[in-house]
């Protein structure tokens, strides 16, 4: 029998239990993949914590973890284009990623060059990345600022945004600066100047991405379209 840190109550991290559970068997669509790396995410902690009981029912057993990778283990019925040993990145929305084996709908080869601690941390940050770009609808020659540049969302959204062809600033911390520019970025800093610090570089912003979640996003240009931390 396979095992998987299930939650036994809402508490303190002590609630998380290693326990034998049962081997999941993958349903049409779906893949199962031995977990090498499992992603730890500030929503797991709130749900662990009871915060989020009354909106988010938890599975039978409590297995919580919305990002993993891992191997490649069994194909569901019309499982196509990946093969048993693969290796991959998975989110998980149905959780399920603090065990030994975890099922998933939504996968994407790992690259050889990726480690699996940082394929596993990858998939949610990714995923919000992707779609709030997306809501945004910004294109090339568009003006990006990205709020929250240093972290994991934002250092994601602004290398896809750089690769679309968009200006993108990036507001950081002093010591997330030489990272902002490595990225392709004009670093910009958090606080009272940062709407003065953008009026000094472009007339305009096109679209913001508060990637920090913070509240930032009030003191922004008001003609500009903004989206939240997805």
């Amino acid at each position: 029998m396979p095992y998987a840190a299930v939650l036994t109550g809402y508490g303190s991290p002590e609630m998380l239990v290693w326990s034998e559970v049962a081997l999941p068997a993958p349903g049409p669509g779906q893949i199962r993949m031995r977990v090498h790396a499992a992603g730890v995410g500030p929503t797991d902690l709130k749900i662990r914590r009871g915060d989020l009981r009354e909106v988010f029912p938890l599975p039978d057993p409590a297995v919580l973890g919305f990002e993993a990778a891992g191997t490649v283990d069994a194909l569901g019925p019309g499982v196509t284009g990946v093969s048993l040993g693969d290796e991959v990145a998975a989110q998980l929305p149905t959780l399920g990623g603090y065990g030994e084996y975890a099922l998933a709908s939504a996968w994407t080869v790992k690259p050889a060059t990726v480690s699996w601690a940082d394929a596993a941390a990858l998939p949610a940050s990714a995923e919000a990345a992707v779609g709030v770009l997306r809501q945004l609808g910004v294109t090339s020659g568009e003006t990006l600022l990205v709020l929250g540049g240093g972290g994991s969302v934002g250092v994601i959204a602004t290398q896809l945004a750089v690769s679309q062809g968009l200006t993108v600033f990036s507001a950081t911390g002093p010591s997330d600066e030489q990272f902002a520019k490595d990225l392709g970025a004009i670093p910009v800093r958090y606080g009272s100047a940062l709407l003065a610090q953008m009026r000094a570089h472009v007339g305009k912003v096109d679209a913001v991405f508060d990637a920090g979640g913070k509240g930032v996003a009030c003191a922004t240009p008001s003609n500009s379209r903004a989206a939240p931390r997805a």
